[in-house]
């Protein structure tokens, strides 16, 4: 028995050096964090004013769709954004679908209160996966404060170069008083030089109705190209039609 339990004791001693080993080598998140804070600054220099078709639609359990609209979209950076409804349906469905819209295209107020940012969240380093064949760091997001405008969840940040690639969580507190108990997955991609987000994707309890699937894609972008982006001549709604496919597919 003596010989029995010294052994154990060895594999245990054994295994705790290797654990601390590798817990040696997992990734700063303090260095992520910063690099990645760095590039949204940055692309923030990069954002003009474009305009995105943008569909929204709500869907049943089974996938069936109750209400749609589709609205053209003009952002002016910072701020004086503008929609026009394109077609709409759906009933109360469609008054869901308009207070998203709206939400989404309000002037922004004190942006830096809902921001991706030390003052909002807390991080904690997850782990590492691939994501769409790109390696990325997938790190922990604790909001601050209880505001309805932070999630609390994960995002995925490219370990290249450290855009990031997807936000995946729930509201902290719910966006309109019609929805309860959402999730949210939204994600990004680059429209002619500028890091945005092209698709979203919400399962939330519809009041009265049950729960639902709410999801957005961009179908269409009309924005002047930047010197950069004018040497690719890729399809911008092919790529975001790709990303809303994959994203629904969850």
């Amino acid at each position: 028995m003596a010989l029995h339990l010294t052994g154990c004791l060895t594999l245990l001693g054994m295994l705790a050096q290797v654990a601390g080993a590798q817990a040696g080598n997992l990734p700063d998140v303090n260095s992520i964090v910063d690099r990645m804070l760095a590039v949204l600054q940055e692309n923030k220099t990069h954002l003009r004013t474009f305009t995105v078709k943008r569909q929204y639609q709500l869907l049943d359990k089974q996938s069936q769709p109750k209400a749609e609209i589709v609205a053209s979209i003009t952002y002016h950076p910072p701020g004086q954004n503008q929609y026009r409804i394109e077609r709409s349906s759906g009933g109360l469905g469609e008054k869901v679908l308009h207070d998203i819209l709206v939400k989404e295209t309000e002037t922004a107020k004190d942006s830096q209160h809902r921001e991706l940012s030390r003052d909002n969240y807390d991080f904690q380093f997850v782990r590492e996966e691939a994501l769409d064949g790109v390696r990325c760091y997938v790190l922990a997001m604790n909001p601050r404060r209880d505001e309805k405008d932070l999630v609390r969840g994960q995002v995925w940040v490219d370990a290249q170069s450290y855009k990031v690639r997807r936000v995946e969580g729930k509201p902290v507190k719910s966006p309109s008083w019609w929805l309860r108990d959402t999730s949210i997955l939204m994600t990004f991609a680059d429209v002619n030089g500028m890091w945005l987000r092209t698709a979203t994707y919400a399962v939330t309890t519809l009041r009265f109705k049950g729960r639902y699937i709410m999801v957005s894609r961009d179908i269409e972008y009309h924005a002047p190209k930047s010197p950069r982006a004018a040497k690719s001549e890729a399809s911008l709604t092919g790529t975001a039609t790709v990303a809303a496919k994959k994203t629904a597919q969850r």
